[in-house]
Formats: structure tokens, sequence, C-alpha cells
């Protein structure tokens, strides 16, 4: 798996600045937890039965960097249904848990679980970032041949940079009438619709059944 010192150095190639004298490690690494946050919301990491420690709500913190759930067990291998809001119905809890829902950072059952029974918790979350720009050790989650997507908006966000600096530095002013031809501005946006571009075609097409398969009568 690659860490990011590895992807931070390919950047740095890429860039055509391996000493660093142009973008410092915390420009990159700011850009690069922005790169793979933007990443997970397209194509976030799944993580499997985690399980939640409830309080006397019967509700549970959801995990640091969640998405969506998939799937909520109480007790393992006992699917729950989620619980969606209509108005004038009534929910009146049973013995056991049976139902539960999402609100303001938290996940609710609509009864305690009865014993020991664990409640576990499937969900898609961000992929892992680097704790810091000298983080040397942690593995990315992102997979192998999604990096160039980290890359080239590491590198989108850099050029941006640069074009903003130089803008100031040449009075280049958009609609002024006077000097807009910065030369960094197709490049800065070129960057940023290749990495949009390659994501789309990531994503991948489906249909949408208006009926259910099985035997016909």
């Amino acid at each position: 798996m690659t860490t990011w010192a590895t992807l931070l150095s390919q950047v740095r190639l890429e860039l055509k600045d391996p000493a660093g004298t142009k973008y410092s490690d915390d420009l990159l690494f700011l850009y690069g937890k922005d790169a793979i946050k933007d990443y997970s919301s397209y194509f976030p990491r799944r993580v499997d039965r985690t399980a939640l420690a409830l309080d006397a709500n019967n509700s549970a913190s959801l995990p640091t960097g969640f998405i969506s759930d998939v799937s909520v067990e109480c007790p393992k291998n006992r699917f729950m249904e989620r619980r969606f809001e209509r108005p004038g119905a009534k929910y009146i809890a049973s013995g056991s848990p049976t139902l539960y829902y999402i609100s303001g950072g938290r996940l609710y059952l609509d009864a305690a679980p009865l014993g020991d029974d664990d409640v576990l918790l499937t969900y898609m979350t961000m992929h892992i970032l680097p704790t810091s720009k000298t983080d040397i050790t942690t593995e990315m989650t992102v997979p192998e041949m999604d990096e160039e997507l980290i890359r080239l908006y590491i590198k989108a966000c850099a050029i941006e940079q640069t074009r903003t600096h130089q803008s100031s530095l040449d009075r280049f002013k958009l609609g002024s009438g006077g000097r807009d031809d910065n030369p960094m501005t197709p490049e800065t946006r070129n960057l940023m619709d290749e990495y949009l571009a390659k994501i789309a075609e990531r994503i991948p097409g489906g249909v949408i059944k208006l009926y259910r398969p099985g035997k016909l009568r």
C-alpha cells in the first residue's frame, strides 16, 4: 500500500519541485487531505460490522468520517429496518429493537437490545487521511489505480495557488479590460476538468427495475 510520503514525492516530481522550493509540505498536505475527502464523496470506503456503544437513550455516536449507513444488525445476522418518517405515523417500541434511524450525528434504536446483543453498524466512510505532513507510516486506503486522481486534485490546487499569486504580481484581473490573459488559468482548469472526467469514468452505469423479477404468471 502507498503511504503519504510516497504519494507526496510523486506529486512533487510531477510539479517539477522535488526539492520543495515552490510548494511547502504544509500546503501539499492540506491539498492532499482535501483531495482524499473529495474522492471519498464519490467512492467511500466500506467498514463492516463496527460495534456501537449505546447510551441510556438507546443511541450511539456515529464513527468519525461516517458518510452513509449500509446496514445495522442486532444481534449479528439479524438486520434491522431503517425508519423513514411519515406524517401521522406512530412508532411504538416492541420488546426488541427492529427499527433504527439516524439524526444529528447519532444512530437511534427503537428499543434496547436484549441481553448482551451487539449492535453492529456497516457503513461507508472517508478514506484514511495522513495524520500530518511528516506522516510516513500510515498506509492510504485509496485503491492504487485511483491514486492518479489524488495527484491530479493536488496538482490542480497547487497550480491554482501559483496562478492566484502570479495574478496579483502581474495585475491580471478578469473582466477588467486590462490583463485578463493569465496563461496559467487554462492549465488549472484542464487539470481539474481531467480529475472530474476521470471520476465520471469510474462511476458505473446501471438500470432501475420497475418490476420484481420472478416467475411469470
